[in-house]
């Protein structure tokens, strides 16, 4: 299969965006940027490329895969019982990168739930990804565009490098956003809202939109741990300074590193310079280029910002 290549994409006017919505009417797998990571997607109409969406990312069946509609009006297509909670958030968040579980509508295949009774929803607020649910005339299943156990991707190359000739085709809209998937809220009890995932909106802001405090899954400590990235070969370590690192590299035998810093590195060696968008991007390349170790300095300015800590811990094989 030859994988065709549309793009870049200028976001001001989104033009050259019908053929690829033809390619996903026509039930192929399309991969597009969205604000946090790419994502793959295939309309929730065609069954048959609901399922090679799971074959092709190598992603269990039961895992339900997760929904993009183009606005609120779409929502009743893929949800019901729509609680007001949703509502206030919507009008907090979206279009932003919040993802809500709701209970999913009866006529919703069982093929994008996983046979639960819930569906994963996303109103993103990248205008391509919005664009292409909207001229496909339907909602869009879109699970990240990556290998299940390797980095999502945060630019097209990455899909490239997963998906090239198994896929029909990938827009191109640079690099994203934020780099870092969106926040995973469960309003499946609107009473009880529940964090599954932590993502790029804070729970506390999310808190005081709902005036109420949030519960935290256990699953949201471990998502995206050593078990979402089983597939990735360098073995990430973190430390909390220079001299720490140094002693480390004094006691451990030689093997190829990468040290990743947003500092400039006192110890010679290979550098990827760290901020709070290319972790996944690091690591890819890390991967790729046969690096034993992922040596990581996590250094006041990296403490701070908080979601990619939590990220780097979740990752780091210490």
């Amino acid at each position: 299969m030859y994988t065709e290549y549309f793009g870049p994409i200028n976001r001001e006017d989104l033009k050259d965006l019908e053929f690829p919505s033809r390619k996903l009417q026509q039930g192929g797998l399309i991969a597009f940027p969205t604000e946090t990571v790419y994502g793959l997607g295939a309309t929730i109409l065609n069954v048959q490329a609901l399922k090679r969406l799971y074959q092709v990312k190598k992603r269990d069946e039961g895992h339900s895969l997760p929904v993009q509609v183009a606005n609120m009006d779409q929502l009743k297509f893929v949800a019901s019982d729509i609680p007001h909670e949703a509502q206030v958030l919507a009008r907090h968040f979206l279009p932003g990168p919040l993802t809500l579980i709701l209970k999913k509508n009866p006529n919703l295949s069982e093929v994008v739930t996983g046979g639960k009774p819930t569906i994963a929803v996303r109103l993103c607020s990248d205008p391509i990804a919005r664009r292409l649910v909207e001229l496909t005339g339907c909602p869009l299943a879109v699970p990240s565009a990556n290998l299940t156990g390797k980095p999502s991707p945060t630019k097209a190359s990455h899909v490239l490098e997963d998906f090239n000739g198994q896929i029909e085709g990938i827009v191109d809209g640079g690099e994203v956003e934020y780099g870092m998937e969106s926040t995973l809220l469960s309003l499946e009890d609107p009473l009880r809202p529940t964090i599954i995932r932590f993502g790029v909106i804070p729970q506390k802001e999310i808190e005081d939109v709902l005036n109420r405090k949030l519960i935290v899954h256990p699953l949201a400590l471990t998502l995206n741990g050593n078990l979402a990235f089983d597939k990735l070969c360098s073995a990430v370590r973190l430390f909390s300074s220079w001299d720490e690192m140094k002693i480390y590299l004094k006691l451990s035998s030689t093997s190829k590193r990468m040290i990743m810093s947003n500092e400039s590195s006192p110890i010679k060696g290979d550098h990827f310079h760290l901020n709070g968008k290319n972790l996944y991007e690091g690591l890819r390349i890390a991967d790729r280029e046969g690096y034993a170790e992922v040596l990581v300095l996590c250094s006041p300015e990296i403490k701070k910002n908080v979601l990619l800590l939590s990220k780097l811990k979740q990752i780091a094989r210490t």
